[in-house]
This record gives C-alpha cells, structure tokens and sequence, in this order.
C-alpha cells in the first residue's frame, strides 16, 4: 500500500507539475533503493558459504520475518520504478 500511494503521488505530482525528469529521479532513486535493501535482505549479494552459514544459524522464526521485510521492500520499490521508467518515457 505505501508503495502504490508514494508511486502515485509522485506520478499526480509530475504529470499535474510537468516536471517529469525532478520527479523520475525522485521515484527512481527511492524504487533502486528499496529494492537494494531488499537485495540485502534476500543474501543476493553474498557468496554461497555465507547463505549456508546464514541458514544454518538462523531460526525459522528469524527466517520468515527476514522474508516478510523483504517482500515489504520489494514492494515498495517496485512502483517506483515503474512511475520513474513511465515518467521518463513522458519526458522523452
């Protein structure tokens, strides 16, 4: 819900201002953000000896919750990036 509402409150802003490129930049850089740190959380950014010793040490509790942020992040920043690509292509 938050992503769709800043996403669209940042395409109502750009269309209604027409100034698409300020506002592309802003959803972009939020929707690449979110997305890293969803990145972060999944361990795609880690070598395999490390998810495994991650696994092996984490509860399923610790686990679930870590997958629950993850896809909160995910998405939240999606939208965004969709509303920066859509706003670019109004610009172009």
């Amino acid at each position: 819900m938050l992503g769709l509402l800043s996403s669209g409150f940042l395409l109502i802003m750009g269309l209604s201002t027409q100034e698409y490129e300020q506002y592309s930049v802003i959803s972009g850089i939020s929707g690449i953000v979110f997305l890293l740190i969803a990145g972060i959380l999944s361990g795609s950014f880690i070598s395999g000896d490390r998810i495994r010793a991650n696994f092996a040490t984490e509860t399923k509790s610790d686990r679930l919750m870590r997958n629950r942020w993850l896809f909160i992040f995910s998405l939240i920043g999606a939208p965004n990036l969709i509303v920066a690509l859509l706003l670019t292509i109004k610009y172009l």
